[in-house]
């Protein structure tokens, strides 16, 4: 099930790469795929992963990328703030999935039968905590975004001198929607979700609910694409 869910990751990866890298080829030490617009003006780059620097070379339409140095000078930070960042909405995120889809299914439930929340303690006490502890996990995650999308830009102007890999432009652009779909997230839940529970008494409500669904489905995506994406950067294909 995991390989078959990294599979449709992947293709969806590659909706984004075929027009962002163009033409690709593949460092003959690491294997990473990278782009020919990776290339300087001497169609030369140093690899993102390994350190390699490469110089490509195509013949009759195939590349040929031939290593000639190794970069021994990179930058080692003592630290690396980015990929610790990353845990935090990585790992908050899918509860916050969790809890939107509970609340979402007892405020559905509830209208489809006729009960009124608050009048069962019970269920009352526990739609609050729910959307209480939704929210929380939610605001962290997206707001933790922030500060793994600022810890990847240094580690990108640092650790691998700002070089224009297209790979790292891909991490950013899906770290934009991922942000933009987080907020719009937050502001939705906000609005939706009286004291847990969902009126769902109109339309304009129930498209809410389902906008809420599709975005929260949607930002988890992207979160998993992310995620994938830069486990290339750290561990190759």
């Amino acid at each position: 099930m995991i390989s078959d869910m990294m599979k449709l990751v992947d293709r969806f990866v590659d909706i984004f790469k075929k027009p962002l890298y163009g033409k690709t080829f593949f460092c003959p030490v690491c294997h990473l795929e990278l782009s020919f617009h990776d290339t300087d003006e001497n169609d030369n780059l140093v690899c993102p992963l390994c350190g390699v620097v490469i110089e490509l070379h195509e013949t009759y339409g195939h590349p040929i990328p031939i290593v000639n140095d190794v970069e021994i000078n990179r930058v080692q930070p003592k630290m690396r703030m980015h990929p610790l960042a990353t845990h935090l909405p990585i790992g908050l995120f899918p509860f916050a999935l969790l809890g939107g889809f509970l609340l979402l299914f007892i405020s559905a439930y509830c209208k489809a039968r006729g009960l009124i929340v608050s009048d069962y303690e019970f269920w009352s006490n526990a739609s609050i905590i729910l959307d209480k502890a939704t929210s929380l996990f939610l605001f962290v995650a997206v707001a933790s975004s922030s500060l793994t999308f600022f810890t990847g830009f240094m580690d990108w102007k640092k650790r691998y001198g700002g070089r224009p890999y297209r790979i790292i432009t891909l991490k950013i652009i899906l770290s934009g929607i991922f942000l933009a779909l987080g907020v719009l997230l937050v502001l939705l839940h906000i609005s939706i979700f009286t004291a847990g529970i969902a009126a769902l008494s109109n339309i304009f409500s129930i498209f809410g609910a389902i906008l809420y669904l599709f975005l929260l489905a949607a930002a988890m995506f992207i979160l998993a694409t992310l995620g994938h994406v830069g486990g290339y950067l750290v561990h190759g294909k």
